[in-house]
């Protein structure tokens, strides 16, 4: 026994002042006068609580996790308790309610409020409970085969027998199954106003076998706007609670070979011989897919099969050690375990809802369907959906929870805490698994979907908030005959997902999404509502996250995670979004409202594309786990973000198939344009590909192209590369052949040392960047070097009023030698209508890297283009000149017809230097050549040749002080603007 400061007291009486806890095992009893009693919470606790009336509950949570508590019924919840809080809820309504944690599937209880008279009297309802089979119950005649029935408000009937199929059946009164073996099969049921169909109860789950068959077979029936063969609710309640096995879906334990009749799972269960179980792939999409076997004897964790398995499943853990991939347990290098052992879950339930199967099934995909709106009540605990959804048909879903929260103006009416759908099972459906549709605050928790059509947990309009969305597993989603909407259609990153999800505010925890043809999980946050909830005043794309985290993605056949690519239109159409999330939840103002938000302990592998696509600010990706993947594991677009704590793992001991996608070699992380912090990870086996064209190794550098020297990887520290190359310097466009009219950074700084000398830069070998500098070779490649530096950049070019951020002349970087001989040339074609760049690259990305105290003559030309002198002004932009002691002269092209002047600022609006406190650094005018060479940050403007030479130097003040965070941008680049312009 655990003593607490309560004590026990069996008798409650009304002046009793005394609050008492006894905790025996993980059993809670709590008796209580009207006070605040406090409630301790924590992990897998039973509570049997027992106030009364106007009692306070000091709920406390002593866990380290978040718990939030549900009353079964919906009658009350609390917040969302974060660990070491304590909130306080008056209860002032005498009853018993059932009640369960959100987040701890094992922590449940009851709680009975009490009058505050001194003797209770338990309320109990005089209602008379009439047999189906007794004639008396329907006038003298019992319902026969293909009778319309209705239930009338106030009568109560008792489901005592298996009826003939009925036409239909109206709910306004109540019916009950009795507890015995029963079917009823009827074309479509309906309930209205307090309507009630109950099968099993929360503390007494149906141990039986019910069947509900629905049969109506008229395609264009239309019963009150919900269409026919399905379970209607216009209001009312459907409770459906039936003896739920112990376990829904677990994991394998062991590998399973092609031909094997035995499965050794990580868990014992209960399930019976007979059930049809589901196994989930564990190697690339379209190699292996999900298989339902059905099981012969169970022992404890030993399942027989009944028929062999067809392809051979992974079942064992994996570990890093410092030399790779192990099974042996280990955790020298990190504690994160890569678990690629395929899902197991059982289908087979005692309450079974299924469509016909007949021709309307089989040759028009017309399932059964389960529609709940306006204050209809839909609980559904340990039941088992089987041909469901209508193919094609908007609205006619497994489980469709429609419009429950928002009116047609957009206004809220609430959240639809009462909804529950788990432990339960749902497949073959021919459109879709679970529909959320303006509905907030759902429980989808534990259940399977299984053969699926499009999209199969589905949150519909962008609206849909506070859902909890847990440990669900879903597996076999392809695409439909007829896709309902556009983005059900295979295509690039898109296509029937496990998981499509427009609001991020949801709990989405524990969930496993694996053999979908599309994305994993899908994140699609639009800008604003969709379909009939367009008025509600929410947009979606700036709402913040509310958790996603401990789940896992699949052999996929598109990424894994998908967080991009959101609806623009009813038509399913959609775009590139990057999601910012912000205090308000109003549109974006960078710094003044953006938000960071968490995902964590994600698990992707075996996906035929990325393990994560991802568009978006402020990210923090914490402890996921990323294998076997193909291509890039973390790839997209970002700003501000953080990959830390992280398993990157290229290929593991799972490893028996080859990537599918052959011409897209594995790289673990995209640079992100340096926007992202990388640190802290765990990188093993990537190996480097003999493709120049294509990101290969640790870090992938092919979006290294915003800048033309990269600083950024100062920022990826204390990653622990294992059997990995740290990278492929992937070939820059301009230096290919033919050369492109776009450029890749010519330099990125090396100061972790992954590819040489720590400190050193890693870089293109052409005498343009490593003439006279001291390099090494870089191991595994022969086109790039690793020199000393530093090196500076010069991009931004602005000529007589051209785009001030999209630059597209053409550029002839020539370098001279000290003779004004060429070196060497770097040359970058003009991009003001070309395509010829390589891997799409927009063509823009213009500049060039420079040694210190280098002399380059810039020309706006190509082999076919020539730009005329300009007339007005040339400005670029210099980066990573730090001090007075880093020089550099540049040949700058200006007509010979216009006297000019010059300065440099690191004021980003360059031209308004007027501005006070804006430094500027005006430059000195002189007259020869051999003048400039010996005058710092001075200027001569050679008429003759139509240029302006500069010998300029760094240093210069930053408008706002010295940065204070030294990996900032400011910091790294320390940008300054040169001005040449005709006053």
């Amino acid at each position: 026994m655990v003593r607490s400061h309560f004590i026990h007291v069996s008798l409650l009486l009304a002046c009793c002042t005394l609050v008492i806890t006894i905790i025996v095992g993980s059993s809670v009893s709590l008796i209580a006068a009207p006070a605040k009693p406090q409630v301790s919470l924590s992990q897998a606790q039973t509570y049997d609580l027992h106030i009364t009336a106007g009692t306070t509950i000091n709920w406390f949570n002593a866990d380290s996790v978040p718990h939030r508590l549900r009353a079964v019924d919906g009658s009350w919840e609390t917040p969302v308790i974060a660990p070491g809080e304590q909130i306080n809820q008056p209860f002032t309504t005498a009853g018993l309610s059932a009640f369960l944690c959100d987040f701890d599937p094992d922590m449940r209880g009851t709680l009975v409020v009490q009058s505050t008279h001194a003797v209770f009297v338990p309320i109990v309802a005089n209602t008379t409970v009439e047999r189906w089979s007794n004639p008396a119950t329907w006038g003298g005649r019992v319902p026969q085969a293909g009778d319309a029935v209705t239930i009338p408000a106030g009568k109560v009937v008792l489901l005592d027998i298996s009826p003939p199929p009925l036409q239909s059946l109206l709910i306004e009164g109540e019916l009950r199954f009795d507890r015995q073996n029963l079917d009823l099969t009827v074309g479509w049921i309906m309930l209205h106003g307090r309507g009630r169909l109950q099968i099993g109860t929360p503390t007494e789950p149906f141990t039986q076998r019910a069947t509900i068959t629905l049969t109506a077979a008229n395609l264009d029936e239309d019963v009150m706007g919900m269409g026919t063969r399905g379970i209607l609710l216009m209001g009312g309640t459907f409770e459906a609670y039936g003896q739920t096995p112990n376990r829904t879906w677990t994991r394998l334990n062991d590998h399973a070979a092609a031909g094997s009749t035995t499965l050794i799972l990580a868990e014992p269960v209960n399930w019976q011989t007979g059930d049809q179980i589901v196994i989930a792939p564990t190697d690339f999409y379209g190699v292996a897919e999900t298989e339902r076997l059905t099981v012969q004897a169970v022992n404890e964790t030993q399942i027989a099969l009944t028929t062999p398995l067809q392809k051979e499943r992974w079942g064992r853990l994996q570990y890093v050690s410092r030399t790779g991939m192990t099974l042996t347990p280990t955790t020298e290098v990190t504690p994160l375990v890569l678990d690629e052992r395929a899902e197991v879950g059982v289908l087979s339930r005692r309450i079974v809802i299924q469509g016909a199967d007949d021709e309307r099934w089989r040759n028009d995909r017309f399932g059964a369907h389960i529609m709940v709106m306006g204050d209809g009540v839909l609980r559904l605990d340990g039941v088992e959906l089987r041909r469901m959804g209508q193919g094609g048909r908007i609205g006619r879903y497994p489980i469709h929870f429609h419009m429950l929260s928002y009116a047609a103006d957009g206004s809220l009416i609430g959240d639809a805490t009462q909804q529950l759908v788990a432990n339960s099972s749902i497949w073959n459906s021919a459109n879709r698994c679970i529909t959320i549709h303006g509905t907030n605050g759902t429980t989808i928790r534990n259940n399977i979907c299984y053969d699926i059509a499009g999209h199969a947990i589905f949150i519909e309009d962008a609206v849909e908030r506070r859902n909890l969305i847990e440990n669900n597993l879903v597996l076999k989603v392809r695409q439909p005959p007829v896709p309902l909407l556009n983005h059900d259609r295979e295509a690039f990153r898109r296509g029937p997902s496990g998981f499509w999800i427009t609001n991020p505010d949801n709990i989405v925890h524990g969930n496993v999404a694996a053999d979908a043809a599309g994305n994993g999980f899908w994140l699609a946050f639009p800008e604003s509502p969709l379909g009939l909830n367009k008025q509600v005043p929410i947009r979606p794309a700036n709402t913040q996250l509310g958790i996603f985290s401990h789940n896992v993605a699949h052999s996929n056949g598109k990424p894994g995670i998908n967080l991009d690519f959101a609806p623009i239109d009813d038509a399913g159409n959609t775009h590139e979004k990057r999601y910012i999330p912000t205090s308000d939840e109003g549109p974006d103002r960078y710094n003044n409202n953006r938000v960071r938000f968490t995902m964590s302990d994600i698990t992707t592998y075996k996906n035929n594309d990325n393990g994560l696509w991802n568009r978006t600010s402020w990210p923090d990706y914490i402890r996921f786990i990323s294998a076997d993947n193909s291509g890039m594991f973390f790839a997209g677009a970002g700003d501000d973000g953080n990959i830390r704590d992280s398993l990157i793992v290229g290929v593991s001991l799972n490893n028996r198939t080859p990537t599918p996608i052959r011409d897209q070699p594995n790289a673990a992380v995209a640079s992100y344009h340096s926007t992202f912090d990388i640190f802290d990870n765990v990188i093993v086996n990537f190996a480097l590909s003999p493709r120049l064209d294509r990101a290969s190794g640790a870090f992938a550098t092919n979006d290294y192209y915003i800048r033309p020297v990269d600083r950024g990887l100062v920022r990826n520290p204390n990653n622990i590369l294992i059997n990995s190359h740290p990278g492929r310097r992937v070939i820059s466009p301009n230096i290919n052949t033919p050369v492109g009219n776009a450029a890749i950074a010519g330099a990125l700084w090396d100061p972790h040392g992954y590819w040489g000398p720590a400190g050193n830069y890693w870089v293109y070998d052409i005498r343009f960047l490593t003439a006279g500098k001291t390099c090494v070779p870089v191991s595994g490649e022969d086109h790039t070097k690793n020199c000393n530096g530093p090196y500076f950049g010069i991009f931004g070019f602005r000529v007589d009023g051209s785009p001030l951020f999209e630059p597209r002349m053409p550029l002839t970087i020539s370098r001279l030698d000290a003779g004004n001989q060429i070196i060497d040339q770097w040359i970058v074609e003009d991009g003001s209508g070309g395509s010829r760049n390589t891997f799409n690259i927009v063509a823009h990305m213009r500049h060039f890297a420079a040694v210190p105290d280098g002399r380059y003559r810039i020309e706006f030309r190509d082999a076919v283009t020539a730009l005329p002198p300009p007339t007005q002004e040339v400005k670029l932009n210099l980066s990573n000149m730090h001090t007075t002691a880093d020089k550099l002269i540049l040949a700058v092209p200006f007509s010979g017809s216009r006297t000019v002047q010059a300065y440099l600022t690191t004021r980003e609006l360059y031209w308004d230097v007027q501005q006070l406190g804006t430094p500027v650094r005006h430059l000195t005018q002189v007259h020869s050549f051999a003048s400039l060479l010996t005058t710092d940050n001075s200027f001569w403007q050679d008429n003759a040749s139509n240029q302006v030479w500069v010998n300029v130097s760094g240093g210069l003040a930053l408008p706002g002080g010295e940065p204070t965070n030294p990996l900032s941008d400011e910091a790294l680049y320390r940008v300054t603007y040169l001005r040449i312009f005709a006053p």
